[in-house]
């Protein structure tokens, strides 16, 4: 994450954006989502290790709360509707290349553990790698509008977090298969 953000640059008025209870709310629910899932994905990956489900959950609730947050933020929004301000290429690039490189790097750790709950730690390992991107493109994005955020970067993340739900479930599978 730091080296995406120094090598692109933070957005202008990160230090106001921080500021602001939205921003704060949505960067808070995916630091939570990335921290929860990344270590969930790890304690699955023992066996007997997970103490209580409430652990792959927690992931699941933040993310689920980031794009709450967004919508809120949406239905309330008295402005029009603007499709041209919905997404712009560099914030889905920013999410997947961040996702892909993150979720690279926990997958191959997680393949060489012995995850029995394979469809579980694929989820939460997911949910960790896009949230670690969503949040990159969070602070680089100097678009808050609600549009936006909602299609260009939770619609996104939501279908990168399926497509390595399924790569990385496929993955592990086949792990446990050998």
């Amino acid at each position: 994450m730091a080296a995406a953000i120094v090598l692109i640059g933070p957005r202008d008025d990160l230090s106001s954006a921080l500021g602001r209870p939205i921003f704060l709310g949505s960067l808070a629910a995916l630091l939570l989502t990335l921290a929860g899932g990344g270590t969930a994905a790890f304690v699955l990956s023992v066996p007997g290790a997970e103490r209580s489900p409430a652990q792959r959950v927690l992931p699941i609730l933040t993310a689920a709360a980031w794009s709450v947050i967004w919508l809120v933020v949406f239905s309330a929004a008295d402005a029009p509707i603007r499709p041209t301000a919905a997404v712009h290429s560099a914030c889905a690039i920013e999410i997947a290349g961040c996702a892909v490189a993150s979720g690279w790097l926990l997958f191959a750790m997680l393949a060489r553990a012995a995850p029995l709950q394979p469809l579980w730690t694929a989820t939460v390992a997911s949910l960790a790698s896009v949230a670690t991107g969503a949040a990159v493109a969070q602070i680089l994005c100097p678009l808050d509008d609600p549009t936006h955020q909602l299609v260009g970067h939770v619609v996104i993340a939501l279908v990168i977090a399926g497509a390595g739900l399924l790569v990385g479930g496929q993955a592990l599978n086949t792990w446990r298969r050998r």
